[in-house]
């Protein structure tokens, strides 16, 4: 995402452009409450250390949110995701907390503290403004829960003996953010790639894992109204923004390349 703003007036900004990933092009903000904009940011999983790259990111977080105050309140949410992203952003691979934290020799909840807390000393040291929300996603599986529960009553979704999956047919402008066609999609096309057979399309996403199978011995593991497991790392993002900035938000900003699964789903 890149942004500019032209003009100011008695010391605020008179007019400000923002590029819009949905309709892919440069449009004039307005935020939806004219004195608050509610803004979430995607946040670091906290596997390990946070490099330069990362920090581009956030960097652009704060100029971005710094410009908005000289006009309106700013809400500004971030993730921390302590549970449910795996190695491949396309639910394969192996959980990345416990990746981490054999890499270390600690546990998935020091693993979880230790980065957390470099992360934060991190954006400090580039002189990044703490957000006003940081949100974990290991403290809102309720919220989590009550998501999927949502989805499931509205028929978006179907079960397996893996996971809960949202099912992208059952959402037509599920390809509107990513403007990919659903059939070049070919998750798990390698053989070594583990992946539910159950599955109905390469593209449906998982909402809760189920500790049984490849994720038996998964440390983190809640109780559901649908068994014992975990949930995804897509559901996570969606439910906290939600929590606290409410049903529509703003701005949501994350790196391009998750555009086309992560921030689609």
């Amino acid at each position: 995402m890149f942004f500019f703003f032209l003009g100011f007036k008695n010391g605020t900004i008179d007019l400000m452009k923002l590029y819009n990933t949905l309709s892919r092009s440069i449009e004039e903000f307005e935020p939806l409450d004219r004195t608050e904009v509610k803004m979430y940011a995607c946040g670091p999983t906290v596997y390990d250390y946070a490099h330069i790259g990362h920090m581009r990111k956030y960097i652009g977080d704060d100029i971005l949110r710094r410009t908005l105050q000289k006009s309106w309140e700013v809400k500004h949410v971030m993730n921390v995701t302590d549970v449910g992203h795996l190695s491949s952003d396309s639910d394969t691979g192996e959980d990345k907390m416990e990746k981490g934290a054999k890499k270390h020799g600690k546990t998935v909840l020091e693993v979880a503290k230790y980065f957390e807390d470099d992360f934060l000393k991190s954006i400090k040291r580039v002189d990044v403004s703490t957000p006003t929300v940081i949100a974990r996603a290991t403290e809102h599986i309720e919220d989590q829960i009550a998501l999927i529960e949502e989805l499931t009553q509205k028929g978006f979704t179907y079960q397996t003996q893996e996971a809960i999956y949202f099912d992208v047919s059952k959402f037509p402008e599920y390809t509107k953010l990513s403007k990919q066609d659903l059939d070049d999609k070919l998750t798990g096309a390698r053989d070594e790639v583990i992946v539910d057979k159950s599955k109905k399309h390469p593209a449906d996403f998982v909402l809760w894992f189920f500790t049984v199978g490849r994720f038996e011995n998964h440390v983190l593991r809640w109780e559901s109204p649908w068994g014992v497991g975990f949930p995804g790392w897509h559901v996570e993002c969606s439910a906290m923004a939600m929590r606290y900035l409410g049903p529509t938000i703003d701005i949501h900003t994350g790196g391009v390349d998750h555009i086309s699964i992560h921030h689609t789903n």
